[in-house]
Formats: C-alpha cells, sequence, structure tokens
C-alpha cells in the first residue's frame, strides 16, 4: 500500500480557538494583577464577570476601575471563595450577615443556602465533606441552611440543575485553595484556567494582539509567556497598516453583499467574489471603504466583476463632478419697472475649509497607564497619526483615526561591505534615521494640507532628545505651527522602574541625561567627567557599550566599579533590568542581548536600592 504525503501529526499542540463567552458567566476568583488581566480578556469579550476577593485584601486599580465603570457585566463578591460559588447565578450573591458573626465569617445568601468560606488547608485530593467545610448555623437565623461545602462525591445532577458558571479563573496566591477550585471545576465540568500551573487548566491564555475586530494571539502552551509576548511584538509590528479598519470595512461589505443577495446558491459566487476584493485590493485601500464607495464596488457582483481601487475612486470623482454642475442654480429675474430681465448666478457655497492642527504628543516609555490623559484624547480626535516604530502597539491602538508608522531603520554600508556585496538592492534600500526623519515630516505635511488634525506621536517626550524642535522647525519653514504636549520620558522612569533613585543624599546629588548617537550616528564627544555624586543616564547606547565604556573609564576618570544598569523595555511586558559594573557594560549587553530601547544608568546611586 502507497502512503500518501500527508504532514505527519505533531503532538504537543494546544487547540487554540476563538471563544465566544459573550454574556456568558465567568468567575475570577482573586483581585490583584493577574486577576485585573484576566478581567480585561474577558470583558472585552463581552462576558458577565463575577469577581470574588476578600475585603480584607486590596482590589487593584484596574479591577476597582472596571467594576466601577461596567455595572451592568461586573459583580464584586467582597468575601472568600465559597463552593457554591460555582453554582450561583450571575448577579444572585447578594450578601448579608447573620446578626450574630463568628469569628470564621459566616455569611447567607439570600434564595440560596447558607455557606462558609473554604478552608485553605483542603489537598487536591480530598473528598471534602459538609462536615468539614461547613460548621452549624446560629439557631437564631431563620434563614433555610443547608451544609456548604459540595462533596466531590455527590451526583452531578444533586449539585446543579443547569450550568450557572461557564468559565473559572483563578488569580490566587494559594495553591490548595486553587487544586480545591480546580476539582470543584472539574467535578462541575465547568471550564478552569489556574494561573501559573498550567496541568490544572483547562486552556491558557495567549498572548494577544487586538485592532478592532483583528486579534492575533501567541501560545506557548504555557511554557513561556513572557517570550510570547516578544513574538507577539513582533508579529504586530509587521501587520499591515490599517489591517484593522480594513477587516471592519470588509466585514460591513459582506453584511451589505448577504442581505444584496441572499440564499444559499449564491453562497460559492458570495465568497469567491469577496476573495478576491480581498486579494486585489491593498489593506490601506480596504481600510478606506465608505458607504459611497461600497455601493460602487457592490454594483459589479450582479456580473461578477471586481473594480480596482483606481475605477472605484474614478466614478467617485466623476459623480462628485457631476453633482457639482447640477448644484448651481441660475434663475432669470424680472424687475419691476420694466420688461428688462437680470440673469444671476447663485452658486453653491463651500463649507469653511478644515483648518488643519499639528501637536507633537509625547507617548511616554511605553506603558498606556502612563499615557497623559490629554495625549489619550488627542490620539482619538486625530485624523492622522504619525508614529515612532518602537512605540508599543498597545498605544497606537487608541488612534481612530488613520495611522502611519516609520519604517525599519537599515544599516548604511562601508566602502569595504558595497565592494563585496554583489546585493546592489541592498545598497539602494538603505534607510538612515535621516531618511526616516523625512518620510515622517512628509506624511505630517500631507495631512496638514489635507486640513487634518496631525499628531507626531513620539516616544517618551518630544523635547528630551526626541527632535521635537527641529521638527517645529520643519513644519514653521512650512507655514505650520505646532502644539507640543508633554510625555514621561523613560531618562527618568527607567531608573525609577529599576529601583534606581537619580538623586540620593550621600550618593548623588547631580544628573545628567545624554545620548549615545548625536547627529551622522557617531559617539557624543561631550560625556560627563567623573563626579562620585553624579548618576548619568544615557540613552540610545546599546549599539556603543563598548565604546562608552572605554572612553568613561580611559579619558573621563569614572572608575571600572561603579554600577551601571541596563534597562530594557522600561515600563513594558518584557521589561529588564540588567546589572553590570562600566567595565562589564558591553559584555553584559552582548551576552544578554540586549535590545532597543534601552537606557543605561551610571552611578552610585545604582547600589543604594538593588542591593540592599
Amino acid at each position: 500500500m502507497v502512503r500518501s504525503s500527508i504532514d505527519p501529526i505533531r503532538p504537543g499542540a494546544s487547540l487554540i480557538l476563538a471563544w465566544q463567552i459573550k454574556q456568558k458567566h465567568v468567575v475570577i476568583i482573586g483581585g490583584g494583577f493577574v486577576a485585573a488581566g484576566r478581567l480585561v480578556n474577558v470583558l472585552e469579550a463581552d462576558a458577565k464577570v463575577t469577581v470574588i476577593c476578600p475585603d480584607n485584601e486590596e482590589l487593584s486599580e484596574t479591577v476597582r476601575q472596571h467594576l466601577q465603570d461596567h455595572p451592568q457585566t461586573t459583580r464584586l463578591v467582597p468575601r472568600e471563595f465559597q463552593d457554591t460559588d460555582l453554582t450561583t447565578p450571575f448577579g444572585e450573591h447578594t450578601l448579608t450577615k447573620f446578626s450574630q458573626v463568628t469569628p470564621s465569617s459566616t455569611f447567607t445568601l439570600e434564595g440560596s443556602p447558607t455557606v462558609r468560606a473554604a478552608a485553605t488547608t483542603i489537598s487536591s485530593n480530598s473528598s471534602i465533606t459538609s462536615a468539614q467545610a461547613s460548621p452549624a448555623l446560629s439557631a437564631a437565623s431563620t434563614t433555610t441552611t443547608l451544609e456548604s461545602s459540595l462533596s466531590l462525591d455527590e451526583s452531578l445532577e444533586d449539585i446543579v440543575s443547569g450550568p450557572a458558571v461557564d468559565m473559572v479563573l483563578s488569580a490566587i496566591d494559594d495553591i490548595p485553595l486553587s487544586t480545591h477550585i480546580y476539582h470543584l471545576s472539574k467535578r462541575l465540568r465547568i471550564p478552569v484556567n489556574i494561573a501559573d500551573v498550567p496541568p490544572q487548566c483547562d486552556f491558557y491564555f495567549c498572548s494577544t494582539h487586538r485592532d478592532k475586530s483583528l486579534q492575533v494571539a501567541v501560545s506557548t502552551s504555557g511554557k513561556g509567556p513572557k517570550l510570547a509576548n516578544l513574538v507577539r511584538r513582533h508579529i504586530a509590528d509587521h501587520l499591515p497598516n490599517r489591517v484593522g479598519e480594513a477587516i471592519e470595512q470588509v466585514g460591513i461589505l459582506r453584511a451589505k453583499l448577504r442581505k444584496m443577495a441572499p440564499g444559499p446558491e449564491v453562497g460559492p459566487k458570495r465568497m469567491g467574489w469577496m476573495s478576491r476584493i480581498c486579494e486585489q485590493w491593498k489593506m490601506e485601500e480596504l481600510a478606506t471603504l465608505e458607504e459611497e464607495s461600497m455601493q460602487i464596488v457592490l454594483s459589479g457582483f450582479k456580473d461578477n466583476v471586481v473594480f480596482s481601487y483606481e475605477q472605484v475612486q474614478a466614478k467617485i470623482a466623476e459623480a462628485e463632478s457631476t453633482a457639482a454642475e447640477t448644484e448651481k442654480i441660475e434663475p432669470k429675474v424680472v424687475t419691476a419697472e420694466g420688461d428688462l430681465t437680470a440673469e444671476h448666478t447663485i452658486t453653491q457655497v463651500t463649507p469653511a475649509q478644515k483648518i488643519p492642527r499639528l501637536v507633537l504628543v509625547g507617548a511616554g516609555p511605553g506603558d498606556t497607564e502612563l499615557l497623559t490623559l490629554k495625549a489619550a484624547k488627542l490620539l482619538e480626535e486625530a485624523d492622522l497619526v504619525v508614529a515612532d516604530r518602537l512605540i508599543p502597539m498597545e498605544i497606537i491602538d487608541l488612534a481612530k483615526g488613520e495611522v502611519r508608522i516609520a519604517p525599519k531603520k537599515r544599516a548604511v554600508l562601508t566602502v569595504e561591505q558595497k565592494s563585496a556585496t554583489a546585493d546592489q538592492d541592498s545598497l539602494s534600500t538603505a534607510i538612515t534615521s535621516d531618511n526616516i526623519q523625512d518620510q515622517l515630516n512628509e506624511w505630517c505635511l500631507q495631512g496638514l494640507r489635507e486640513g487634518k488634525t496631525v499628531v507626531r506621536l513620539k516616544q517618551g517626550d518630544p523635547f528630551i532628545f526626541g527632535r521635537g524642535a527641529e521638527e517645529i522647525l520643519f513644519f514653521r519653514e512650512h507655514g505650520f505651527d505646532a502644539e507640543v504636549v508633554p510625555g514621561i520620558s523613560s531618562a527618568l522612569s527607567a531608573p525609577l522602574s529599576a529601583n534606581i533613585p537619580l538623586t540620593h543624599r550621600g550618593s548623588s546629588n547631580q544628573v545628567v541625561i545624554t545620548t549615545a548617537q548625536v547627529k551622522g550616528g557617531r559617539l557624543s564627544d561631550n560625556f560627563p567627567v567623573y563626579d562620585a555624586q553624579k548618576t548619568v543616564v544615557v540613552l540610545m547606547g546599546v549599539g556603543m557599550a563598548k565604546e562608552i565604556s572605554e572612553m568613561m573609564q580611559t579619558d573621563l576618570g569614572w572608575p571600572a566599579n561603579i554600577p551601571a544598569v541596563i534597562v530594557e523595555n522600561a515600563h513594558c511586558a518584557n521589561e529588564r533590568a540588567l546589572d553590570a559594573t562600566l567595565s562589564t557594560l558591553a559584555q553584559v549587553v552582548e551576552e544578554q542581548r540586549a535590545v532597543p530601547p534601552s537606557v543605561f544608568v551610571i552611578g552610585w546611586a545604582g547600589s543604594v536600592l538593588r542591593q540592599a
């Protein structure tokens, strides 16, 4: 028998699905950082969420704010987890304390059995009986009482008559209780995820990039969440511009087509025609689809014709020209004094041209919560956002209008490299920082000339090694003034993130912020001379760590053993703080594969808290 050449099965994968939990009930146990992430995930999927967290434990600000902002779809149960929480429908956790409260903090659920918090000493393989998990209730209570803890030996039909909970997420640092929750969930046939315990997870949370309806999920099957974040970031950086908008508009077009040509008999034609549109139109072109252009595109379906983007634009321009002609009104007006007539042409008054607006906005170090309120508001209002490449997609996703991101920098080859390579195309595509800056300026100018509100989104603060002043001077030469919105600079926030006080009595009373690269890509020649009370913050230094180390020791008198901390991707999910000394700075950068954006913090202040 001849085997067909099919791909072999590769065991060990997770089944990645898009789980529809809209209006379904999710129970989250815990209220800290991990719970906050889980809460955001399920709320964005339109679930109804019950958060169970003791009132003596502090809720994270994210959890607290979302509970406040979404009162219709969230509930907080401020007590320890109880077994019947997994059989209680959403919104029925109304708590009433007994008139005689014992130290064990017994509560009653109105209309439900009275329960007590599950003890955290439960072992993972024990069968929990009501006698072990629930004390006798006070005789003074008039509430109907039942023993609380659900025995794992009971039949499923005796425990619950219908699905009250559709998903359980444990986000607590309590292994025995989490294990009990896992076994109870399995008994009740509820999908469960126990944070940081992969064997007790029916599913894992992926590292997800979202752009409107587009969701890209990266999973390492629970083995490397940080690596998943890095891979997700790489994928997001290489997605086409405006892909999320394109998907939204294609969805609207598909709905219109299905309404125009319903029925299963034309299903294959619909699918083939839509596929041709997606293949023939560029992503940026699909993103521009609107009512008028969609009607033109749909007009070709009957004859199975796919109009190109250029053809659609030509038809729109022709229609606008015809409309402009018909809107001119030329009535004849007869004077009262005689037979003379006077012809008056009344031309439609065009609306006032939009006033262009340019704002340089600091995006901060990368955390969306460190973005200023004004910056976030401008991102939502802007017609065009022109962004630096290293700004995280979580911030760029706040933009509602068109987004253009700086191209990737490509190194310029030396004379020796040019003579050694046969790939002449690589020489012509070299992109320097100046090339990128010219491109960004041109995009901004184009938007301003079209009367748009343009946000030039800059990493950190525009005026701290952000070339903000250069851009303002450039746009002034072209007749446009710019506003500036400050941002938190990584020069100040990265040391804080790494637990380094820039100033500290006895260690540092002076801070110098400098850059490793000046115009032309060379090392700055005015680094500060050594002072024991000085802290130096170096931006953009990863590629010149060796030169910085040698120059500061040899020419400027800095000691070899002075702390030099490398802070990579400050305030982002993949942040790292790497300890070195000035003499080992280059070695640590190379061995740990440090990447931009990174900040060097050099000075004795680096040892105040990091070694405490």
